[in-house]
């Protein structure tokens, strides 16, 4: 599926089918889906979601799940047992802001101009998990930036965790064929 996704994103074929979305729905219910993993891991998940958000949004509710699986799935990956990860999502005059903060490995200081490319993968967490494909935050920035019209952005230190940002314009997401 990513592959396929990545050469969606490339050839411009990314269908764009923008419906009244509620961003805190879409969020809660990958969360759900992640139950088992955060249990196993006994980790701490603190969630904040500001009362000015618009109850729903033109978004693309299958486009918006990708992006929130793969951020709060590299999260629970790569944080340690018994970690924290923080989901907060706020408004402001033209955008919703998403921050997923997570107490994990961090990504060394040499590598962070590579995150959003395709096929990378951090030497740091090769070694915690040897699976993925390195696609995952290539098609998350496609999304947000090609599909969404947002910006995506991290702050992170090595040992000491990470913090994913997203914006998507208050006016949503706007429908391609």
């Amino acid at each position: 599926n990513a592959l396929l996704n990545v050469s969606r994103i490339e050839l411009g074929t990314w269908a764009v089918e923008p419906v009244p979305t509620s961003i805190k729905d879409v969020a809660e219910s990958v969360f759900d889906e992640l139950v088992p993993m955060i249990t196993e891991k006994k980790m701490k998940v603190v969630k904040k979601y500001d009362s000015k958000l618009p109850a729903k949004m033109p978004l693309d509710g299958k486009l918006l799940r990708i992006v929130f699986q793969n951020l709060l799935t590299n999260a629970l990956k790569y944080t340690p047992d018994k970690g924290t990860i923080t989901l907060d999502i706020t408004k402001d005059k033209q955008d919703v802001l998403i921050k997923i903060t997570d107490t994990g490995y961090g990504i060394p200081k040499k590598q962070q101009s590579m995150m959003f490319t395709k096929m990378f993968r951090a030497d740091n967490v090769k070694e915690h998990d040897t699976s993925g494909t390195g696609l995952g935050l290539y098609i998350v920035k496609s999304i947000v930036e090609r599909a969404a019209g947002g910006k995506i952005w991290f702050e992170s230190v090595e040992n000491k965790g990470t913090t994913f940002y997203f914006s998507i314009p208050l006016k949503g997401m706007v429908s391609k064929e």
